[in-house]
């Protein structure tokens, strides 16, 4: 049985509208470790980034999530993926279990203004997603202290740091 993490994260440019999402898929063993063994090179070399365009931070939480989703299901066409944890700091990712319900009995309509919510078409393949691979969603602390650091942490920490990088590294390139 193939038991594994994902941690997903992003970093945004809200005025150009530009953005970085980051996965890292490691085998739930890989969480023993201790958190001084896990360094960042290790976490750097396994982590896949992508360039998004024309996105806002609560969308491209979630395209960031599917996409790892996506690439995941791909990998693993044809043998069993076994459990999956998906560790995220978005507050909107790690309540969209608990606001399905909701959306779904609404048609993913406003109350306010009686539209159609602006991810409303996400949110749809968030939870096809969630029904196909029946993933449990982990709400991480982001940017905790250091020394109060788990493996979990520690590992968070490396890829929300790789993922800053790279969108500093891609709105800075002339």
């Amino acid at each position: 049985m193939n038991n594994f993490a994902l941690f997903t994260d992003v970093s945004l440019n809200p005025q150009r509208k530009l953005g970085i999402g980051g996965y890292l898929l490691v085998p739930v063993s890989f969480l023993e470790s201790e958190p001084h063994d896990i360094e960042q090179g290790e976490v750097s070399a396994r982590l896949k980034t992508r360039r998004f365009t024309e996105t806002s931070s609560t969308k491209l939480e979630v395209q960031t999530v599917l996409w790892a989703l996506d690439d995941l299901r791909k990998e693993f066409t044809g043998s069993t993926l076994g459990s999956l944890q998906i560790y995220t700091d978005s507050q909107c990712v790690a309540g969209l279990m608990k606001r399905r319900n909701t959306l779904t009995n609404s048609g993913f309509i406003a109350k306010r203004s009686s539209r159609l919510l602006t991810n409303a078409t996400l949110y749809r393949e968030f939870y096809a997603a969630y029904d196909q691979l029946g993933f449990q969603l982990i709400k991480v602390s982001g940017h905790s202290r250091t020394s109060s650091h788990d493996a979990v942490h520690r590992i968070f920490s490396y890829v929300d740091r790789e993922v800053r990088k790279a969108l500093t590294l891609w709105v800075d390139t002339p």
